[in-house]
């Protein structure tokens, strides 16, 4: 995509190196524990509370999460592949500087969390709960997203490439730098929230009857 003059911001994403990784322990994810240097494959987990958990430096390749909760769990300098799991639920979590790629998540519950250098890569994801949670520096490429929920949140430099959303909800929403020039969004809602975002002129005139509505306007 060109650039121009009053292009958005884009993402500052962190560099992520790992190596000199140990095989890590499935016995060692608890609540409240702290796993480090460590890779996980095959994983599979269903009906464990890891709330409170911190993963550091760490690498998880082919999971399985079933109604897993990690309610405040803690996820820096990571990556993740090929995460399936049908529900993910890390409300008033912490992620930084983490990579997720190539994974299949119903819904991804994240409210109330803080969000930082994040990058999602062709993932199919159902429902992205960000309500409340301060986003900053995150860019999904390739994704599916069912529903994307920005209510009362904070979202800054935050992109979508060749993304597609169902719908997307921005009631009370604060966006700085966000870039939904290369998404095709089905439905906007609470429009109020839309400030801070940058569209194309073609968006602008696909989207004239959401903004028409919202502002009350009648076209005939």
């Amino acid at each position: 995509m060109a650039a121009h003059p009053t292009a958005p911001k884009k993402p500052r994403i962190e560099k992520l190196t790992l190596g000199g990784l140990d095989d890590g322990d499935p016995a060692d994810l608890q609540a409240f524990a702290h796993v480090e240097r460590c890779r996980f494959s095959d994983l599979e987990l269903a009906d464990v509370d890891l709330s409170g958990l911190t993963i550091a430096d760490c690498e998880l390749t082919t999971a399985a999460f079933d109604d897993v909760e990690l309610g405040g769990a803690k996820i820096f300098d990571s990556a993740l592949a090929n995460v399936i799991a049908p529900r993910w639920s890390m409300a008033r979590g912490s992620i930084r500087n983490v990579r997720v790629n190539g994974s299949r998540i119903g819904a991804l519950d994240l409210f109330e969390a803080k969000i930082r250098s994040v990058e999602l890569t062709d993932c199919k994801l159902g429902l992205v709960n960000f309500r409340g949670s301060d986003v900053r520096d995150v860019a999904f490429r390739d994704c599916q997203i069912d529903e994307l929920d920005l209510t009362e949140a904070t979202a800054t430099r935050v992109s979508f490439e060749n993304c597609r959303i169902g719908t997307l909800q921005l009631q009370g929403a604060t966006l700085a730098d966000v870039d939904l020039r290369d998404a095709a969004i089905d439905n906007l809602r609470h429009l109020d929230g839309l400030r801070g975002a940058a569209f194309t002129p073609d968006q602008v005139v696909r989207y004239s009857g959401h903004f028409a509505a919202h502002l009350g306007i009648v076209v005939a």
